[in-house]
């Protein structure tokens, strides 16, 4: 180093940089994408499965709670998009009893395997052109043809390749206002319900909300907030971020509602769009 120059704070003598070079660990080039699926396959995959097989024997009702996403809110089509299947859908209340949608991803499957599990072990195979159908029958079997809602659940297993090891519960839409055929304390039913996915500690409660909306105004959230006041466990998804109002940017940036895990906002598909062509808009 010259006499002339000062080495500032933190600088390296000349004589040890060659030291220092000597003690960085090399990257392992042998750490690929394939490895770090096997390492999930050997070591997360078993944590979900194990959890997947506690819920299916309804530890819950013992008391043992388990990690859990909940899907609260205008929920349809991002669900949708995550399974890339289609659930039921209409005016009213479409998600009448909740439902376990247990997603598995299957690399080598060569074409998706659903099947439904409800009211104490009945399965029924199903496909991805006719899973609303079979939801919708299952949903008639534990709540009646009506338009009543059940707190008995629905399991939905979609194993097929590409999409996301997760396990969400989507849960009946909050309506305050009974239409016919509906009792008169369905909100009362409907609230009941999501607090009881929705308190446990264990649950990350992921609200789904429309960039359209004002997101205080929203029941959902207000449920939330009764839960979970710092939000720590809370988690918003936007849908149609493309249709945005001016100042969308401007309400997730400033978080009035205390969504503590963030926001993620979504283009979810148009009409007729494939799957493949929303993600690619």
């Amino acid at each position: 180093m010259s006499k002339n120059k000062k080495r500032r704070t933190g600088d390296m003598p000349a004589d040890n940089v060659d030291d220092a070079k000597d003690k960085v660990p090399a990257v392992d080039s042998g750490v690929t994408a394939s490895a770090i699926a096997a390492s999930y396959n050997d070591q997360i995959r078993p944590l979900l499965d194990a959890v997947d097989r506690l819920r299916h024997l309804k530890v819950t009702q013992e008391g043992i709670q388990l990690p859990t996403i909940v899907v609260v809110g205008d929920q349809s089509s991002v669900l949708e998009s995550l399974a890339g299947i289609s659930l039921p859908r209409g005016q009213g209340i479409c998600t009448r009893v909740p439902l376990v949608l247990r997603l598995q991803d299957d690399p080598s499957a060569t074409s998706p395997k659903l099947q439904l599990e409800y009211s104490n072990g009945h399965v029924v195979a199903t496909s991805e052109d006719n899973v609303a159908v079979a939801i919708n029958a299952a949903t008639a079997e534990i709540a009646g043809s009506g338009k009543g809602i059940s707190d008995a659940p629905i399991t939905l297993v979609v194993k097929k390749r590409g999409v996301p090891d997760l396990t969400l519960i989507d849960l009946p839409g909050i309506t305050r206002v009974p239409v016919q055929g509906q009792p008169e304390d369905i909100y009362d039913q409907i609230a009941k319900i999501i607090k009881e996915y929705i308190t446990p500690k264990e649950s990350i409660i992921l609200n789904v909300l429309s960039a359209t909306v004002d997101f205080p105004t929203c029941e959902s959230i207000r449920m939330s907030q009764q839960v979970d006041r710092t939000g720590e466990r809370t988690l918003a998804v936007v849908t149609k971020a493309d249709k945005s109002p001016e100042g969308l940017l401007e309400k997730v940036t400033m978080d009035d509602v205390r969504i503590g895990l963030g926001y993620v906002c979504v283009r979810n598909r148009i009409g007729e769009e494939t799957y493949d062509m929303a993600r690619a808009a």
